[in-house]
């Protein structure tokens, strides 16, 4: 018998190894001990399955177990001899009937006097039930094993439960954000009814559409005293409205309008506070007041511009088209006196409106 059937074997990888030594040489991990005796023989220890290995043949033969503090406890006597016979000097025992008339297997004994292969089937089968027995208890108690280190068993990974995340509610004091400072321009517009007339009525004769107003009525003369004097004598006008770009004003400046049948007069700025800017005369299709105006030269709306030509024979006349529109501009050296539509610059075409010039660009 060799040397190392009486040292412990490693469950783990099958080294044999001293007594006194608490972990295995080969793959260093502590180790339930164990020690084979009797059965030593390669023919022998190749009927018991690799992975059982060792474990199996130290319980078939009685396996000396060490005590927690690595003290081998007296070990089992091998029943075969060295060379894996049976002992010759042990006859079998007489076959004996049980009560129920069956003879049991000769190697059913407790003497272990049977043949030697009966003896070594008889302890295989519980060899290999109490090696089973050891791999599962070493597998639950060390978990799968590598030939390196031990796999510690993962705890159970407990899912937290799912974040529900409210959103955060930001309350926000409301912004009060001052209202920005404006500066309004009053547009009370005034009743035609509420101008209160100025002074004594000018004859229709006296006003006359001058370059520097309407007959006494002068161009850039308190609104109140002007458009209160045409009351007098033209009577309440039939319209007062907002006055703007389109009657002569300067671009952003505001006014008012006074206006009686085809007559309208211009007011920079407000009726109470603003100036006589200019005026518009213009032909009424359906006339709703009876007016006769004239320049200090005799020239009415309704006139053909061959009459234009004759009383201003002595001015400058020119004939433009402006905005589709065509149009005549009386002028002398000083520059521009009156202006108005025409229909056309024929001859045969007629003066529709005679105006003063704009406040604007006068």
């Amino acid at each position: 018998m060799s040397t190392s059937t009486h040292l412990p074997l490693c469950v783990y990888c099958g080294t044999a190894r001293p007594a006194d030594q608490t972990r295995c040489p080969q793959c260093g991990r502590p180790w339930i001990d164990v020690r084979v005796g009797g059965i030593t023989e390669a023919n022998d220890r190749s009927r018991i399955p690799a992975m059982a290995g060792a474990a199996a043949s130290a319980t078939a033969v009685g396996v000396d177990k060490t005590a927690t503090d690595g003290a081998p406890v007296p070990e089992t006597q091998a029943i075969d001899g060295a060379d894996g016979s049976p002992d010759d000097a042990t006859p079998p025992p007489p076959e004996t009937k049980t009560d129920s008339g069956d003879v049991p297997p000769p190697f059913a004994t407790d003497d272990g006097s049977g043949d030697g292969s009966s003896q070594r089937f008889v302890w295989l089968i519980p060899a290999l039930i109490a090696a089973a027995a050891v791999v599962v208890v070493a597998l639950f108690g060390f978990g799968l094993l590598d030939d390196s280190e031990p796999v510690a068993t993962p705890a159970p990974t407990t899912l937290p439960a799912p974040a529900t995340t409210v959103p955060a509610t930001t309350t926000q004091a409301p912004t009060t954000t001052a209202a920005p400072t404006t500066t309004t321009t009053t547009t009370t517009i005034p009743a035609p009814a509420s101008i209160p007339p100025v002074g004594d009525a000018v004859s229709m004769s006296a006003l006359t559409l001058r370059t520097a107003g309407i007959g006494p009525i002068l161009l850039g003369e308190p609104a109140a005293d002007t458009i209160g004097r045409l009351v007098a004598s033209l009577g309440r006008p039939e319209e007062i409205g907002v006055a703007a770009e389109e009657l002569g004003l300067c671009a952003g400046e505001q006014g008012r309008f006074v206006r009686w049948a085809g007559l309208t007069a211009v007011v920079s700025g407000t009726i109470e506070d603003g100036t006589l800017a200019g005026y518009r005369y213009m032909d009424q299709a359906v006339p709703t007041m009876h007016l006769d105006f004239s320049t200090p030269s005799g020239l009415r709306v309704g006139d053909s511009v061959a009459s234009l030509n004759e009383i201003y024979s002595a001015y400058q006349v020119d004939y433009v088209t402006d905005g589709g529109a065509t149009i005549f501009r009386l002028s002398d050296a000083d520059g521009l006196l009156l202006w108005g539509p025409l229909s056309s610059a024929e001859p045969t075409g007629r003066v529709e409106g005679i105006h003063s010039p704009d406040a604007c660009t006068s």
